[in-house]
């Protein structure tokens, strides 16, 4: 009984082992019949680099950066109705951009108001709060982005 017993485990441990030995098989056989349409991460990174969403993003801010190159306080206004995350999203990617320079999210008491409108690209001028009282555009970089002052 008891060799019947280690016959047993045997063959168990047999069937196991042809059995992992099919399946890595047929792993190998599906690898292989793939391979070639794996991407290539250097290549990838060689062909894409710098025209990822947040480089793009950050292309927009070249021209501002040059006008206040440091230690301005901003107000930052995005978009009408955003939802936060999004929202909070282009806010911090405006503070790297516009970095040292100081910005505070819907805060108008600077003296400069930096509006990022990346999907309307404008101001409507017969509604917005700012311009109808007293502020007025500096500059309109023309890409949704709009600096207003006092």
């Amino acid at each position: 009984m008891k060799q019947n017993n280690k016959i047993a485990t045997i063959f168990q441990n047999f069937l196991l082992l042809a059995l992992s030995g099919i399946i890595i098989g047929q792993l190998y056989n599906t690898f292989i019949k793939y391979e070639g349409k794996f991407e290539n991460p250097v290549q990838t990174i060689k062909q894409d680099y710098g025209n990822d969403f947040i480089t793009q993003y950050g292309k927009r801010y070249e021209e501002i950066k040059k006008t206040f190159p440091s230690n301005n306080h901003f107000s930052y206004v995005g978009e009408a109705n955003e939802n936060f995350a999004p929202g909070y999203f282009n806010y911090v990617l405006t503070q790297y951009y516009l970095s040292p320079n100081l910005i505070f999210i819907n805060d108008t008491i600077h003296d400069t108001i930096i509006y990022n409108l990346y999907n309307s690209k404008q101001i409507e001028h017969s509604t917005n709060l700012h311009l109808n009282n007293g502020w007025h555009v500096i500059k309109n970089y023309n890409n949704g982005l709009i600096v207003l002052a006092k």
